[in-house]
């Protein structure tokens, strides 16, 4: 029998387990601290959220943190960078009973939608709490055992650790074996891409399973290809900048004309039709609607000059 298969629900540990309710309190900036599991896993605040923060001034501050009763913070990690670059004193906070463990539950559901917290590093937070779960579903299985003839766990009570985890992270349980290998068996560099949503979850899994140079080399392949790519489209994107639409030396004509331009190509002579027999198409990300034709297609098509100048 799996242990863990027997752990309570997540939500009914957490639920009613505060021995007070939230109250808003006022609380010293450097008494404040980052929850066990944030600081583990070398966690801290985007730049360009304490940037955009920092424009609004002090309503930056209106919000309040929220916090545990041991000042863990669960919430608002950027106000209190700003807090701390501004060497402001206190910071308003909403303060609840929880312990580390659904402190820990209570951050990861509240930055699901955040982009900080990519799939990966909520799995990564959700199996702290693995243990946690191990241990009660221990408990149970023996309260199981105790009580047997008398009464049977309920479906509620069997629930896979490892499912909890998953719903906890809001991904699926397959996510969450990969992430495990991952952590395993990937070299640092795929870990560090895979934490920052540079490569997927599948792509990283996929890639752990390889030697580790070979994890390192199609790192770097695939990041000279997006680089690539970036410069790419940068480039059309400022030569398109440059031209002003519809110069004297630019030739525009319909849609209709260009479709009847193409159904044309097949009366060309044999032998002028060889020379446009494979043409190369590629897809440019860039602005407005517009079909580019180089001038060596144009020579091609010269004997149909006549469609296409209007």
């Amino acid at each position: 029998m799996y242990a863990p298969e027997y752990a309570p629900p997540f939500t009914d540990l957490f639920l009613g387990t505060e021995a007070r309710p939230p109250r808003l309190v006022t609380r010293f900036v450097s008494d404040l601290r980052p929850h066990p599991s944030y600081a583990r896993h070398n966690l801290s605040a985007q730049p360009f959220k304490v940037a955009a923060l920092d424009e609004q001034g002090d309503l930056a501050f209106f919000h309040p943190l929220v916090i545990t009763r041991d000042k863990f913070i669960i919430d608002g990690y950027a106000r209190w960078e700003l807090a701390k670059r501004r060497d402001r004193p206190t910071l308003p906070c909403i303060e609840h009973d929880l312990t580390s463990e659904e402190a820990l539950e209570q951050l990861i559901r509240m930055h699901r939608q955040s982009h900080g917290l990519s799939d990966f590093i909520r799995i990564e937070l959700a199996l702290d709490l693995e243990s946690y779960f191990k241990d009660k579903a221990a408990v149970n299985r023996q309260a199981g055992g105790r009580l047997k003839g008398l009464s049977r766990l309920t479906p509620a009570e069997r629930v896979n650790s490892r499912a909890e985890v998953a719903r906890i992270a809001q991904v699926s349980v397959g996510n969450v074996h990969k992430v495990k290998y991952v952590l395993t068996h990937a070299c640092p560099q795929i870990r560090e891409a895979a934490r920052a949503n540079e490569v997927s979850i599948n792509l990283a899994d996929e890639w752990s399973h390889e030697p580790e140079a070979n994890q390192r080399e199609y790192l770097r392949v695939i990041r000279i290809e997006r680089g690539i790519r970036r410069k790419a489209r940068h480039l059309v994107a400022v030569e398109l900048a440059r031209c002003a639409p519809c110069r004297g030396d630019e030739q525009a004509i319909s849609l209709s004309a260009f479709v009847t331009l193409v159904n044309r190509l097949t009366t060309i002579a044999p032998e002028r039709l060889k020379e446009i027999d494979s043409i190369e198409i590629k897809l440019v990300d860039g602005p407005g609607r517009s079909i580019f034709v180089t001038a060596e297609l144009i020579h091609a098509l010269e004997p149909l000059r006549e469609v296409f100048v209007r």
